[in-house]
């Protein structure tokens, strides 16, 4: 099934609240650092965009982000990962390069309803 594809990359800022997330010390800023790893009870979109802003910071050449999810035991496993090029227009089916090009991984008890929703019934959804 093809990747959703939301418009929402803009140099504007939104003022998200992510008290609940746990900060993450690694580095992604794209020299083959492992990606960011969290592990939170509730994943939401606010979470995902906050990481996308924070690794366009050293990757601003970025037009896209591929956001995908998998069951993990009990919960999901999300990645996230920038785009310098246009995604496929039939969503290549999976997460755009895998593990090895994501920014971030999540580790989810579940998701938010927003983040649900926003991936509806795909498993990969793109923000461009």
């Amino acid at each position: 099934m093809p990747a959703a594809v939301v418009s929402t990359m803009s140099n504007r800022t939104p003022s998200l609240h992510t008290s609940d997330m746990p900060l993450s010390t690694s580095s992604s800023s794209g020299d083959s650092a492992p990606p960011d790893w969290q592990q939170v009870q509730t994943l939401r979109v606010a979470d995902v965009v906050m990481t996308i802003l924070k690794a366009r910071k050293a990757m601003p050449s970025a037009t896209a982000a591929a956001v995908s999810r998998t069951r993990h035991g009990d919960g999901y496993r999300v990645l996230v990962s920038l785009l310098e090029d246009s995604p496929p227009a039939d969503g290549g089916g999976g997460h755009p390069g895998g593990v090895d090009d994501a920014v971030a991984i999540f580790i989810a008890r579940e998701l938010g309803q927003d983040l649900a929703d926003a991936f509806g019934s795909t498993d990969v959804f793109i923000l461009q």
